[in-house]
């Protein structure tokens, strides 16, 4: 589990709700008719309501000291996936206790009428900042609610939140508010969070057609018998063989045992290439079809190292080198999370080296990029339609999907 733990930020703020609004109004028409009419039992109306409006905020101002809180967030968070979020609050007063405290994400839209305290001070505007209109915890209004805090007390609430897009996401700011006592005014305040919550490509089940790409080359079936399922030949039964490996259909016809002899399987070993450069504009449709092909190239990482085989990925400025395992799959999803497309560079400004070193400049290792476009390796290429920067020798052995066809 990751735990977030918290920092107070400024500025402090407060809100005046409807209920408030409607207050005020009274109070002014009170005032009003009291001074007037002379009545005493209008000033005893009057007084009581001034009190009541003088209380709510002091009394809501306090409920929001000596608050502190953490977040526990899964180490693996895949988007798309409702995931359980624990949120803790402590009070750290001795004496006082809170009431109805709100937890949620500072960059959610705040309540129209607002009065800052200390904004004008800070230099900046609530709720500003590094992607301040866009809110992590979006799912729930409010994130997490606490009736009361006694002194001293602990409370933690599971709440349940999910990633609508892969990335890497900064846990900023959180604001915790109240409207206690009367509802009169919503106090707020804003606590910082430090931490990070990076969320995995979505990861879907891939069809029969994408699970038997590595063996259309016939890559697993090997040139020598052993222990596999394809038939290597037939060959007269000798003593001592299990009884198993009989063809009674040849031996009818031949009138002579004979035995089945089967292909070794060899190991299933091939590169992803997901090619994040375009010829087109960074927008709308594009974007979807680049999302797309992420989601795809971790389906098939994961669907195959489930199954053993041995995977590297390559992509025009990264390179993870063959490996299996779970530790491998999180080591490609990782990548994956985060990576972005770019614009392709223009020939004119390409230099005489292998077409590999131009297509891949972020490639160091020119050994690796000859060994993986080689005959030797099966490839699975997730490009886009305008660009087609890899020779016919490099398709024979390979499996090329554009971005649009997904």
């Amino acid at each position: 589990m990751n735990v977030k733990s918290s920092y107070r930020l400024f500025p402090l703020s407060f809100a005046i709700t409807r209920s408030g609004i409607l207050h005020l109004l009274m109070i002014i028409l009170l005032s009003l008719a009291a001074v007037n009419s002379s009545n005493n039992l209008l000033f005893v109306i009057l007084a009581t309501m001034i009190s009541a409006f003088v209380v709510s905020s002091i009394v809501g101002r306090n409920s929001l000291k000596h608050i502190s809180m953490s977040i526990q967030v899964p180490e693996r968070v895949f988007e798309g996936d409702r995931v359980p979020v624990k949120v803790s609050v402590r009070n750290t007063k001795r004496i006082f206790p809170s009431f109805s405290i709100c937890i949620e994400d500072s960059r959610k839209k705040a309540a129209p009428i607002r009065f800052p305290l200390l904004g004008k001070l800070a230099g900046k505007k609530p709720g500003s900042g590094r992607n301040a209109d866009a809110a992590v915890f979006d799912g729930l209004h409010p994130f997490a609610y606490f009736p009361v805090l006694r002194p001293g007390e602990t409370h933690s609430e599971l709440t349940v939140q999910s990633f609508p897009r892969r990335g890497l996401f900064r846990l900023e700011e959180f604001r915790i508010s109240t409207r206690f006592p009367f509802s009169l005014f919503r106090h707020n305040e804003r606590i910082g969070v430090g931490g990070e919550v990076l969320v995995y490509p979505f990861i879907r089940n891939i069809s029969t057609y994408f699970q038997r790409l590595p063996f259309l080359p016939g890559l697993l079936e090997g040139m020598q018998k052993g222990l596999g399922e394809n038939l290597f030949s037939i060959r007269p039964y000798a003593e001592g063989e299990s009884t198993r490996t009989i063809d009674w259909k040849a031996t009818a016809k031949t009138r002579e045992l004979m035995a089945r002899e089967f292909a070794r399987e060899e190991e299933c070993k091939f590169c992803l290439i997901l090619d994040t450069k375009t010829d087109r504009q960074a927008e709308g449709g594009y974007w979807e079809e680049f999302e797309k092909a992420v989601s795809l190239t971790a389906s098939i990482a994961a669907h195959f190292i489930d199954r053993g085989a041995e995977i590297e990925l390559l992509t025009p400025h990264s390179h993870i080198p063959r490996g299996t395992g779970r530790d491998h799959l999180y080591r490609i999803l990782r990548f994956l999370a985060t990576v972005e497309y770019s614009r392709s560079v223009p020939e004119s400004k390409m230099d005489m080296s292998p077409w590999y070193i131009q297509s891949f400049p972020g490639i160091q290792d020119s050994r690796a990029l000859k060994q993986i476009f080689s005959d030797k390796v099966f490839k699975i290429i997730l490009a886009s339609d305008e660009r087609d920067a890899f020779p016919p020798s490099v398709r024979r052995s390979s499996h090329r999907i554009h971005f649009s066809e997904l």
